[in-house]
């Protein structure tokens, strides 16, 4: 599926973000050492990185089922109650996503039409920063929507006596 593809690239991609904080940092601390000189971006740009490989992770989290549940509760149910736990929990997933792509579209629009900068010495446009907030939220609503719609098709063919 393409969906479970765009989540491995997003976590690979995640993985170079996380090359690229230990090369700041590093670069930050020899430089700071030996030439007493900072690059004066190594914390902020470490701090965006972070943010954009903790969203990256989210869909392929979701994909692996690695986000946290009751397995202890959960593990009690019969395969279709446990079913129906699992429409549940992507139909809460799906409007709390729904609701950070809204509430994210929103903060980099006003980023955008307010030309808000970072208050660093890079006085980086906020708004290139938080696009990728929302374009990571509505990925990770589209992955609870398939979620959601696969756990119906799961149920029905299934009912409620298996």
């Amino acid at each position: 599926m393409w969906l479970a593809r765009l989540a491995t690239i997003g976590c690979d991609v995640a993985g170079l973000m996380l090359v690229a904080i230990a090369v700041l940092v590093n670069v930050e601390i020899v430089s700071r050492s030996l030439f007493d000189v900072s690059t004066l971006i190594a914390d902020e740009y470490s701090g965006y990185f972070f943010a954009w490989l903790t969203l990256l992770g989210f869909g392929h989290a979701l994909q692996d089922g690695a986000f946290l549940r009751v397995e202890a509760v959960i593990d009690r149910f019969s395969p279709w109650w446990r079913g129906c736990a699992d429409v549940v929990s992507a139909c809460v997933g799906l409007v709390v996503a729904a609701v950070c792509t809204y509430a994210m579209t929103l903060l980099a629009l006003s980023s955008f039409r307010y030309d808000t900068v970072s208050i660093q010495p890079s006085a980086t446009p906020l708004w290139m920063i938080q696009v990728f907030m929302p374009i990571a939220f509505a990925f990770l609503t589209t992955l609870y929507a398939a979620l959601l719609v696969s756990g119906i098709r799961r149920l029905t063919r299934r009912g409620p006596a298996a």
